[in-house]
């Protein structure tokens, strides 16, 4: 008889088994299919309410009921309903709020605010749960105590200003925001009940209470839009062409990570400084944190690209010695690199070592652009440090990579010879050092040997014939052979050669 009484109670507790590890396991599937991590909490929360059940259906129900003390056994029902209550919220909250809400509709939704909403559900729960369990009337309780809560409240308005602040505040501030109060600024970390905590630019963490947010004045540089308009201001001297300054410090913002094409950068000629004139460079970005690297690694591409075009920020000493300086340093490099340049091998020592000093040392920074396809020019390049690629866009517009260009390597000859337009887009790889020679450094050694416009013109279309080849080979692009005398034509035209 005994055996028999306890078979339905043991079924009773295999299904409350059965049915608890059933719905954690779809919860937590659910939650792995929509890549959704649920909190580790959840965890240990199902199996206390599982563990509180089973020992509820143990001492409520079958041979071991009335074993226990009635009064234990109601509060721990009590309980246990509000555990049951809590999970279903933290649940409810996980999923709709969390997921579907904020992760699925992109509704924010501030701490404050979902932190009472669930008091609020939990409230409720407590209420039902009193008046189920104890059968307490809870508004006849309040009834009585109604001027101490007042009271209560009076006492803690501060407090409930605070936390009120804080819901209104999801208007406009969020986690991730950056804001500014005051000289203070920073990255929003947290919005809870009582304030909002900033971590500034130093890393410090900055505690602001929410009703000083909501009253005074602040700025948020991520409302609505994160786009921020950076500007850097450039001195350069007045001998300087302002169009020219213009066009150069505009093409310093290409293939440069973190600006954005849209809204277009600008050059403003702002001021005639006392010994400069006074140029701002605005550009966009969408990353707020980080402004200032990109701010600085615009800066460095500006000077970089003054220094090239011969413009002079208004410490002109200090940019001639820094030249002349390098120049001394590798003349002695350049002599030997130039005897291995096919073009350059038929000149004399004496004729070398002038070329050599008239090359032009520039610099050009990581992704910027040497020269670009379709661009006209009469400049040549040698590679005295770093790595550039070759690249060409065809026909239907797709851009494909010819090849890459290291130390001792050099492109534009034809340019330099014949003016002819870049046949190609030529980038840095990274930091790189190159010798450029431009059309009148050139012609003073061809007007004094006239005949090496054909020597010149031999070894040029053997290179370019070359090239040529590779080209078909990689079924890249169909280039017509250049004929030696119809190029040395060129070269004579282009230097205004007498025959």
């Amino acid at each position: 008889m005994l055996i028999e009484n306890f078979i339905p109670f043991l079924i009773a507790i295999f299904g409350i088994l059965i049915l608890s590890v059933a719905i954690y396991f779809a919860v937590r599937y659910f939650a792995y299919k929509r890549s959704f991590p649920l909190p580790h909490r959840f965890d240990f929360l199902w199996i206390l309410l599982t563990f509180l059940t089973i020992f509820l259906t143990t001492f409520t129900q079958g041979p071991l009921e009335g074993s226990l003390n009635q009064t234990f056994l109601t509060w721990t029902t009590f309980a246990t309903l509000l555990l049951f209550f809590y999970v279903m919220i933290f649940i409810l909250d996980q999923f709709l709020v969390e997921y579907f809400l904020c992760t699925v509709l992109k509704i924010y939704i501030s701490p404050p605010l979902r932190k009472a909403m669930v008091l609020f559900v939990f409230a409720v729960a407590v209420v039902i749960a009193v008046q189920k369990i104890f059968s307490i009337n809870p508004w006849a309780v309040y009834a009585p105590t109604s001027l101490l809560s007042l009271g209560i409240g009076i006492a803690l308005k501060d407090t409930f200003q605070t936390f009120f602040a804080g819901v209104a505040l999801s208007k406009v501030v969020r986690i991730g925001d950056w804001i500014q109060i005051g000289d203070k600024e920073g990255e929003v970390l947290e919005i809870n009940w009582a304030r909002t905590v900033l971590r500034s630019w130093e890393g410090d963490h900055l505690f602001i209470p929410n009703s000083e947010l909501q009253k005074g004045m602040f700025l948020n540089y991520s409302y609505k839009s994160k786009r921020h308009r950076c500007k850097l201001e450039v001195g350069v001297s007045y001998s300087a062409p302002p169009k020219k300054v213009k066009n150069v410090l505009l093409n310093c913002l290409q293939n440069l990570e973190g600006i954005v094409a849209h809204p277009l950068p600008e050059v403003i000629l702002k001021s005639y400084g006392d010994s400069a004139i006074i140029y701002n460079l605005t550009f966009w970005t969408d990353h707020y944190a980080i402004w200032r690297t990109i701010t600085s690694d615009v800066a460095m591409r500006v000077w970089y690209a003054l220094k090239r075009e011969g413009l002079e920020i208004p410490f002109p000493i200090r940019t001639v010695q820094l030249f002349k300086k390098k120049i001394e340093e590798e003349s002695r490099n350049f002599d030997e690199l130039l005897s291995k340049i096919d073009l350059f091998k038929m000149l004399s020592n004496e004729e070398k070592e002038v070329l050599v000093q008239k090359f032009h040392f520039q610099t050009f920074l990581e992704s910027e652009i040497v020269v670009e396809q379709g661009q006209m020019g009469s400049s040549f390049y040698l590679v005295l440090k770093g790595k550039l690629v070759v690249l060409r866009t065809l026909k239907d517009g797709k851009p494909i990579t010819l090849g890459e260009l290291g130390e001792g390597q050099f492109f534009g000859e034809l340019s330099l010879l014949t003016g002819e337009a870049r046949s190609a887009t030529v980038k840095a790889l990274e930091d790189s050092e190159l010798l450029m020679l431009e059309k009148n450094d050139f012609k003073e050694i061809l007007n004094r040997h006239p005949a090496l416009a054909d020597n010149l013109a031999e070894v040029v279309t053997a290179r370019q014939t070359a090239l040529s080849g590779i080209q078909e080979k990689s079924e890249i692009v169909q280039q017509q052979t250049l004929n030696k005398s119809v190029l040395s034509k060129k070269i004579r035209n282009f230097f205004n050669l007498k025959n």
